[in-house]
């Protein structure tokens, strides 16, 4: 799928005209997830994260802060699952990632060995009860609450897609019935059922709007 410049909100989702059928395209939320809408971790501005043949890049429309890939800002969980180096005693730790070290110290309970293991680091995608990018771990730039429930989107590209099927009072699975791969995973099949229900249609529409001139 190509994408748009995410900076400013695409011109069809400025216009706003509701649609009376929605035809599933059958995109995987990871066919979205090729660039994102974040928060400048300088100055909280609104921050673009493009792909770039070198990896992403983040630049920030506000201060104009930019930041290649390295440094980890959202939640993360570093975990240890291994055994004793001197008595072979399973050992295992898990604690919480700060983005720096990729070693956790361990100390063995059979025999008080101590040593440091490298950790499988498990990046993710809340932090602080807000949705991040898979990039930097930043907060999205376009979400809000709603009714309790958070509602999100990568980029304007990915609103304007929910947009129009919300809007739809008649939509359809538009992808071939026998790929059932395909429609297991698209996007649109797994929303959850605060975005799907009628009754909210109305109201996530108009946050929906004020989102798109964020």
């Amino acid at each position: 799928m190509q994408m748009g410049n995410a900076m400013y909100p695409p011109a069809a989702a400025m216009k706003r005209y509701p649609m009376e059928r929605y035809s599933d395209p059958g995109l995987a939320l990871f066919d979205l997830a090729t660039h994102y809408v974040v928060e400048c971790p300088k100055c909280a501005g609104k921050a673009l994260v493009k792909p770039k043949e070198e990896g992403h890049k983040l630049v920030c429309t506000a201060c104009f802060h930019t930041e290649m890939p390295g440094h980890w800002y959202g939640a993360a969980t570093a975990y240890v699952s291994v055994k004793c180096r001197e008595c072979h005693h399973p050992m295992q730790r898990s604690t919480p990632w700060n983005g720096l070290w990729k070693k956790l110290a361990m100390r063995c309970e059979q025999c008080g060995d101590e040593c440091e293991y490298e950790a499988h680091i498990t990046r993710h995608a809340q932090h602080g009860g807000r949705m991040t990018d898979a990039v930097y771990g930043l907060p999205l730039w376009l979400q809000a609450e709603f009714r309790e429930e958070l509602f999100w989107a990568f980029h304007y590209e990915h609103l304007e897609i929910l947009e129009h099927y919300i809007a739809a009072k008649h939509r359809e699975r538009g992808i071939a019935p026998r790929n059932t791969i395909k429609k297991n995973s698209a996007m649109l099949s797994r929303l959850p059922a605060f975005i799907t229900r009628a009754g909210n249609r109305e109201a996530l529409l108009k946050l929906i709007k004020e989102l798109s001139v964020k």
